[in-house]
């Protein structure tokens, strides 16, 4: 008798895993920005469901969790541990909405109008995604518009997202011939039984454990919102990085309705409402 074992897994912020991006100005702690780690309910169910994958030969687990955030951490996680296969259960179709793929074609449209550009991370965060880049090149908002174009061409080109894994030193060398030194960094910070993983998409291919949606033309509304300067792995001894935010919604009304709503947020700026009444002074530089 084989079983189909399924385990209901909640994400919950990893509070002993803080680094320095998870850390405000004010020296606080921003939980949002943490990697999610299972509840530690659910991971005994999962080592209980695989206690009866033992018992059962040919029995296969399958975990899900909700929402998009933080998901794939946590499908990694049970992948790792000895789940089957992962699902995400969410309140809006994952075709348009999976961030994370999103980042990555925004590396791969980057890549193809400055190839020498170099990729560090490109996480999903809870208002959209961003990718870090280095490259000579210093961004402008007419570069963002050229960039979120080329995007819309490889959504278009409607890539297939392939999932392929490496020992750790093919890993290194096959991203050590690309030049991409920031994922070698990465890999070499892996654990040593760490499963590494990439995805192809067209001939664009980044290291990532993933899940993603099954193609880029699953990708419905996109829009680059800025460009901001980030150290590598927040260190100020480190090289200075050009990061790109963007966001992305399973329709346009949805991402129209966003973009309306910062406009809004804005005119009611209290600082921008101030200064507008001369009710106060803002300076860069205090005393």
């Amino acid at each position: 008798m084989s079983l189909k074992i399924v385990v209901l897994a909640k994400q919950v912020p990893d509070t002993h895993n803080v680094g320095p991006d998870a850390m405000t100005a004010e020296g606080t702690i921003n939980r949002s920005a943490l990697p999610a780690v299972f509840n530690p309910e659910d991971l005994n169910a999962l080592e209980q469901a695989l206690i009866l994958k033992d018992k059962f030969p040919g029995s296969t687990i399958s975990v899900v969790t909700m929402g998009l955030p933080k998901s794939a951490e946590v499908i990694r996680e049970a992948l790792y541990r000895g789940a089957d296969e992962g699902y995400v259960v969410t309140d809006r179709p994952l075709g348009g909405a999976d961030t994370l793929a999103t980042s990555y074609t925004l590396a791969q449209a980057i890549k193809n109008i400055w190839p020498d550009a170099k990729l560090a991370i490109g996480p999903a965060i809870d208002n959209g995604f961003y990718y870090a880049i280095d490259m000579e090149h210093k961004l402008s908002d007419q570069d963002l518009l050229k960039i979120q174009k080329e995007m819309k061409k490889v959504i278009n080109a409607n890539h297939k997202l392939e999932r392929f894994e490496l020992p750790r030193e093919e890993a290194i060398a096959f991203m050590a011939e690309r030049n991409e030194d920031y994922k070698v960094e990465l890999i070499n910070d892996l654990p040593e039984d760490a499963v590494i993983s990439f995805y192809k998409q067209g001939d664009f291919v980044d290291l990532c454990a993933g899940p993603h949606m099954e193609s880029t033309g699953q990708i419905k509304a996109v829009k680059l919102m800025s460009v901001a300067g980030a150290y590598w792995r927040g260190d100020e001894h480190n090289k200075m990085l050009q990061r790109i935010y963007g966001t992305a919604f399973p329709t346009q009304e949805e991402l129209d309705e966003y973009i309306n709503r910062l406009e809004e947020a804005k005119k009611r700026d209290h600082r921008k409402i101030g200064k507008e009444m001369d009710l106060f002074a803002i300076f860069e530089e205090g005393p």
